[in-house]
């Protein structure tokens, strides 16, 4: 049985550095980032007290208002996201048969907002003013669930929660699926929206969240001396994967192809980053030989960059073992420092990144490298964009608990 290709063939993105992909790639490439003070709850008495906070979304712009209020704060975002990125497609879902077009969402946090009010409501007012509707609200599934309703597709329905390497292995499974028959498309769609009083005091209890609450622009600074951890951040991200003929049959603009995949697990700690940098090394040999690429042709590393110092330092040591002296040649970029980190969504707004990179042959900076870690010394593009060809891409994340995940894609 021949291998089904899968490619990408539209994109959405909901991020606190824009909405709409042309929001927020003009803000990516200039390095204008999304990072403010903290304005959906008062935040004066947290050790950070910034985040990525998302500007200006009406969720009524993409769906009906009885809608909206029944949705968490995040399956907002996921199904506003895969709107756009089913319009992007040109997919014209009424010609197409609704049990062959799937939808997989991503999320970390899922719908704690709406645990954490219902739980108030309940300490204040008891058991009988609790919201009924809030038992689908809180559910990691309400996301697949109401984008699926919402877009009438009857296909495989499925969610994925695995931290920071969230978006990256949804893409993935929709992947597989599509390879071995259970869809001809899947919309892949993510939301985060964690950004509540005691999701947000959980995150700044670990310690792994930066305090540079005077600079929130230039407050994440991956491979940076005087990084001091992440900034946390809400919003949505979706693709929509095909299968190579079907999206060819349809005369379907293709974005790229996913060529290979490689996940693996450090099984260090919950939290603390092994520091031996061997398993992301293995990773990422698996993945360039899983997908037959050879280490000459990757063009740009979208990567992980998440501004915990451990974190930054074993990415740039695992991409000099696998690529040697080629490492210095490749652009190495974060985004996080423009879109903060919305844990499930930022591995899809990487993917989105590369996909723009291969179709305007530009790579966005990595911005806030203001005083370089000597132990980080690849080519980060501190100084601002590049102009250069991108025809093969990897994207890559590395999550609390080891998780490792990298993607790789090819311009078609």
């Amino acid at each position: 049985m021949e291998t089904r290709r899968v490619v990408i063939t539209g994109m959405g993105v909901v991020a606190p550095n824009g909405i709409g992909i042309e929001n927020f790639w003009d803000s990516l490439v200039n390095g204008r980032s999304g990072i403010r003070r903290i304005t959906r709850f008062d935040p004066s008495s947290y050790s950070s007290q910034i985040a990525g906070e998302v500007q200006d979304f009406d969720p009524t712009n993409y769906m009906e208002p009885k809608t909206a209020k029944r949705l968490s704060r995040f399956a907002q975002f996921a199904l506003a996201a895969a709107r756009m990125a089913v319009g992007d497609s040109d997919i014209i879902l009424d010609q197409e048969d609704p049990y062959n077009v799937g939808v997989f969402v991503g999320t970390a946090i899922g719908g704690l907002d709406i645990f954490e009010t219902q739980h108030s409501i309940f300490m204040e007012k008891g058991v009988k003013r609790i919201n009924p509707f809030s038992m689908v609200s809180c559910s990691t599934h309400s996301a697949s669930a109401v984008i699926a309703c919402e877009l009438s597709l009857r296909g495989i329905n499925t969610t994925i929660s695995s931290g920071c390497n969230t978006g990256l292995d949804t893409v993935y499974s929709a992947f597989n699926s599509i390879r071995v028959g259970d869809a001809d498309i899947i919309v892949v769609s993510a939301g985060e929206a964690p950004l509540t009083p005691l999701i947000h005091g959980i995150f700044c209890a670990t310690g792994y969240i930066s305090r540079r609450n005077g600079e929130p622009q230039k407050a994440l600074r991956p491979y940076d001396s005087d990084a001091d951890g992440i900034v946390l951040g809400e919003g949505g991200a979706c693709v929509i994967i095909e299968e190579l003929n079907h999206a060819i049959k349809r005369n379907a603009k293709i974005y790229a192809e996913i060529i290979s995949y490689s996940a693996l697990n450090e099984a260090f700690d919950l939290l603390e980053v092994d520091n031996n940098e061997e398993t992301m090394a293995l990773n990422l040999r698996r993945l360039l030989e899983k997908g037959r690429i050879d280490t000459a042709e990757i063009d740009y590393i979208s990567a992980h960059g998440n501004g915990i110092v451990s974190y930054d330092i074993i990415e740039t040591n695992a991409i000099k073992r696998v690529f040697g002296n080629l490492a210095y040649n490749i652009p190495v970029t974060s985004i996080k420092p423009v879109t903060s980190h919305s844990i499930s969504a930022t591995g899809i707004w990487q993917i989105i990144t590369s996909l723009l990179a291969m179709k305007t042959s530009t790579i966005p900076p990595t911005i806030n490298i203001l005083n370089p870690n000597p132990k980080c010394d690849l080519n980060y593009l501190p100084n601002g964009f590049l102009r250069k060809e991108v025809r093969t891409a990897i994207i890559n994340t590395h999550g609390f608990g080891g998780r490792l995940t990298a993607i790789a894609l090819k311009k078609f």
